[in-house]
């Protein structure tokens, strides 16, 4: 019974955790009567139930395919390029928005008998999915004879109608497609069928809609069964609006729904993220909770503007935890300094940080209450429960278990440790190595499978980091960062009883790097671009780089594409070929497992890269193939066999390691060779060799290297398109008397700490720099693109706050909240959308950036032209672009290019368009995923758009032509040099 005594506590807890506890608990009650009640008696006392529970997904669910479309209309198969941007092979007809289902149409398609394919129907599977279509006319085994597994890479149309019943937010999401569409909107979809958050909000208007999805058959998700077995799937899920609403028949919710009306913020229990327990204490202290704003739009809302936009935002500004068994409260706070804002459609990870009392022991589950505030002219707090949640118990031993950490963006993320069997830490030995165990695509890091592939290993580590998510980014980018954050989270010692610590100590610098897989590739790459860092590699099934693994050489839009337009684009990605950066692997032991019958990643990609790290050695028989007959991609023992293990011992036990000296006990790092090789296309994403870093290349983005030979005590480098470099301290330079580069000589050993820099590009001459001046004016590290660099650090959204034409306000905001889904949905990242006037110094200095329009609409970017900055890129008053002494104008133009901070200490990425359509192309241009060829400034014109830009094309040239034509529709492209000018030798302008 709710008694007037109990709403005077409720009353004098205001907005303290006890009072969300409670009203939680009353509100949530499956009794519409109490719910009514309680309302009544809040009303009385002068409250208000500020309390939004979250919607739960496995509830909301049980009817989405009410709404998904249960026939389709298609249109296929068509070519379509691995990772290909900007192609769309119906454009030249009209799109296939506007083409009548017509059986007796055909369209060309060389994948067909004949050349041509024809409409066809289907419906939505029992279990919810499109596909897989049988065409008839495909022979795709006789078109793999030539062209191999790329032949069966294909893009298909679909197009469905759904009615929806009354007017409301909906959640939207599709599975193992790039993007689709609801009418003229599109929206990211959900490729690689991640388990996590990875829905849009839509407002939907009463009435019949269509659904358009374009899928595209990769290899790498869907595999390379003949004939293809390409399939998708999708959710349009209703957001409950009121207590009365019809759409919403689940009785768990007669109270949370008309909560969620009011304050528009839902909240996705199963990307709950928490801590272990062992020994009576937590693991480490971190967890988070997942939660949206839906507030996208409200019937009696005026058309989209700036102000009705930013009304709809808030804030989240605390969080309480308690123990679920007794109610007790948890210390707990959300750990970063800066504020949590999220825009209408915005997801957000929200960190927190629970601290256990001395005598408290770890609960067995917790409760979490999210606190809030509207940031309208109300400022009204209100609180989301997301649930309730078990704490994991684990025991010090053999078994890994989980450590969470803030990642660099601010995220929680986590990663699985196992123990050395025996201390490896002592006052007379180095600190434990750590063996790098790297999933494979679609693997979860916290999979007993995957933990249990590598032995628990004698007197090392074994680290298991996720990338961030199943797939990560090939762990290039912010998987690579990712692993940095685990291991200084290791080092920390979670987990290790206060009294073992002195005997598990981590030495971070000292890494075996192995994988399987994706993770074998990412073995590869880290030993190839952080080699001094690696006791030895071990790699299995790993493929050598992207473009050989799903082939690029069927890409549609090469055919239109300018051969030096190619290279510039390519030059995107090719800092991720590990064959490119073999010569860095001079002297480290490697040995390469693979399968002798594995059909998913072939053979051939490891004994390839064998080879090529053979001839760098110059010795047959430097690196290894363990190649195991009749076996296929993944086999018991496949990381854990003997001759596997033996490896690991050889390198990881100090005993058994050849590198190791009884005047140095501990494993060490392998000598350096008599010559060896540095090699970068990119500073940003490459360490160094024998201590030698590169800053800065003399074109960025072609190829640089420093070649050394060591001849006793003097050091001969040899350097080719290298503007600038340094040296960090390596014990293995140490006994260095005097050195040359080029045709400079230096006395001594090189100093640690000033760059040497070649002042004169036709000239070999080399000077030391010892200011750090350079790096408020010129490129560095830091601020080398490409494009998808922008993601490799904290990043903000930047909205024009201002904005005369509602077209252009109401695209601004859409591709906001698309930057942060994509960016949660492809990275479980989280960032800020913060308006142009609201950009500081400040912010710049510590944050990149992701600008969206120009010098007309965005402030900011008004701002950053006017300190200089046109010499990248110059707004024109006609709303085009002007780059060096070529402009871009008329409609459908749009823009994509890299600039400084002000202190060219960060960088941005400005997005930008001549009208809406030329901004959804620049926009959705922006790379999220590896593989997509996106260098530091792109212009994008009508000749290029497709589904996955959101089918903004057209008709392609209004003067005739080939419809869009992916890179052979892009009217410029390159690299900005050093001093953040625009270079012809590594520039096209059409």
């Amino acid at each position: 019974m709710i008694t007037i005594p109990l709403l005077n506590r409720i009353a004098n807890m205001g907005a303290s955790g006890n009072y969300a506890r409670v009203v939680n608990r009353l509100i949530t009650s499956k009794s519409l009567i109490t719910g009514i009640l309680l309302s009544a008696l809040f009303m009385m006392a002068n409250i208000t139930p500020a309390v939004s529970y979250q919607i739960p997904l496995s509830k909301a669910s049980r009817a989405p395919l009410s709404l998904f479309p249960s026939h389709w209309e298609l249109l296929g198969p068509f070519p379509i390029g691995s990772r290909e941007l900007g192609a769309d092979p119906l454009s030249a007809y009209g799109g296939f928005e506007s083409l009548p289902y017509d059986q007796s149409a055909t369209f060309p398609s060389e994948l067909a008998d004949d050349g041509f394919v024809s409409w066809k129907t289907t419906e939505t599977n029992i279990d919810g999915t499109v596909g897989p279509i049988d065409y008839a006319n495909v022979r795709w085994e006789f078109n793999q004879l030539a062209f191999g597994w790329i032949a069966l890479h294909h893009c298909t149309y679909f197009r469905g109608l759904f009615h929806v019943p009354s007017a409301g937010v909906y959640l939207v999401s599709m599975s193992d497609v790039t993007a689709f569409k609801i009418d003229n909107r599109p929206f990211v979809g959900n490729l690689y069928g991640y388990t996590h958050l990875t829905h849009s909000a839509v407002y939907l208007t009463e009435g019949t809609h269509t659904l358009y999805v374009q899928t595209v058959m990769d290899i790498r998700i869907f595999g390379g069964s003949s004939p293809p077995l390409a399939r998708f799937s999708g959710q349009i899920l209703y957001v409950p609006t009121s207590e009365s609403d019809p759409a919403d028949p689940d009785p768990d919710f007669p109270s949370s729904t008309a909560t969620a009306a009011t304050y528009g913020v839902i909240a996705y229990p199963h990307d709950t993220l928490l801590p272990e327990a062992m020994d009576g204490d937590l693991i480490t202290p971190y967890g988070s909770v997942t939660i949206m704003n839906v507030n996208v739009s409200h019937p009696d809302d005026p058309p989209a503007t700036a102000q009705s936009f930013f009304d709809r935002w808030v804030q989240v500004i605390d969080v309480t935890v308690t123990n679920a068994v007794d109610g007790s409260e948890i210390e707990s706070r959300i750990p970063v300094l800066n504020s949590i804002k999220l825009a209408p459609g915005q997801p957000y990870p929200v960190p927190i940080e629970l601290t256990l009392s001395d005598e408290a022991a770890p609960p067995k589950s917790v409760d979490i209450v999210l606190k809030l505030v509207r940031l309208d002219d109300t400022n009204e707090p209100f609180f989301v429960r997301v649930g309730e949640f078990p704490i994991v118990s684990r025991q010090w031993g053999s078994e890994a278990y989980k450590i969470t950490f803030l990642d660099y963006d601010g995220v929680i993320q986590y990663a699985m440790a196992k123990p050395p069997k025996r201390p490896c830490s002592t006052s007379k030995r180095d600190r434990c190595p750590v063996l790098l165990a790297l999933h494979g695509s679609g693997v979860e890091a916290v999979s007993t499978w995957w933990t249990n592939a590598y032995q628990q290993q004698e007197e090392a580590w074994v680290l298991y980091p996720t990338g961030r998510t199943a797939w990560g980014f090939d762990w290039h980018g912010p998987s690579h960062l990712n692993i940095q954050f685990a291991l200084d989270t290791l080092s920390t010692l979670p987990g290790v009883p206060l009294h073992l610590e002195d005997g598990f100590r981590v030495d971070k610098n000292k890494l075996l790097y192995s994988g399987h897989s994706n993770g074998g590739q990412g073995a590869w790459w880290l030993v190839s671009h952080y080699p001094d860092q690696a006791l030895a590699a071990l790699p299995a099934a790993a493929y050598m780089k992207i473009q050989i693994y799903t082939p690029y050489y069927l890409r549609v839009g090469d055919a239109f594409a300018d051969p030096l337009l190619r290279g510039i684009l390519e030059a995107s990605i090719a800092e991720n070929d590990i064959d490119m950066y073999s010569a860095n692997l001079a002297g480290i032991n490697i040995l390469a497992r693979v399968g002798g019958s594995d059909d998913n990643v072939p053979p051939l990609h490891t004994r390839r890269m064998i080879r090529i790290v053979n001839e760098w050695a110059r010795k047959p028989n430097v690196a290894h193939v363990s190649e195991v007959p009749a076996q296929g991609h993944w086999f018991d023992g496949v990381m854990s066999d003997p001759e596997m293990q033996s490896f690991l011992d050889s390198h990881l036990i100090p005993s058994h390691d050849a590198n190791s000296s009884t005047t140095n006990e501990g494993v060490r790092v392998p000598d350096l060779p008599d010559a060896f090789t540095l090699s970068t296309l990119n500073p940003a994403s490459t360490g160094t060799k024998g201590g030698i870093k590169i800053f800065q290349l003399e074109v960025p983005f072609r190829l640089g290297q420093i070649r050394v030979l060591r001849r006793g005590n003097r050091w001969i480098l040899k350097t080719t398109n290298v503007r600038r470099f340094g040296f960090v301290d390596d014990a293995r330079r140490v006994g260095v008397e005097g050195w040359t580069v080029d045709l400079t000589e230096f006395s001594g050993a090189p100093i640690v700490g000033p760059s040497y820099v070649k002042k004169d590009p036709a000239e070999d001459q080399w000077t030391i720099s010892t200011d750090l001046l350079w790096l408020s004016k010129e490129r560095h590290p830091n601020t080398y693109g490409p494009a998808i660099h922008v993601l490799s650090h904290p990043f903000l959204i930047v909205v024009p706050s201002n904005v005369a034409d509602p077209a252009m306000a109401a695209a601004y905001q859409q591709v906001a909240q698309h930057l942060a889904v994509s960016w949660y949905t492809y990275g479980r990242g989280g960032t800020q959308i913060i308006r142009d006037i609201d950009v500081l110094d400040g912010l710049t200095a510590r944050y990149n950036t992701i600008v969206l329009g120009g010098g007309r609409d965005n402030a900011w970017a008004r701002r950053r032209e006017g300190e200089g900055q046109s010499q990248l890129v110059r707004f024109l008053p006609s709303g085009g672009f002007q780059i060096s002494n070529r402009k871009y104008e008329g409609p459908g133009v749009g823009i994509l290019f890299v600039a400084p901070s002000p202190t060219k200490t960060r960088m941005g990425v400005f997005l930008a368009g001549t009208d809406p359509i030329g901004f959804l192309r620049a926009a959705w241009s922006m790379p999220f995923r590896t593989g997509l060829m996106v260098p530091d400034y792109m212009v994008v014109g009508d000749e290029y758009g497709d589904p996955s830009t959101g089918w903004t094309a057209g008709d392609g040239a209004p003067l005739g032509g080939a419809g869009t034509k992916g890179a052979g529709g892009v009217l410029a492209a390159g690299y900005w040099n050093n001093t953040w000018d625009f270079d012809s030798r590594c520039g096209y302008l059409k």
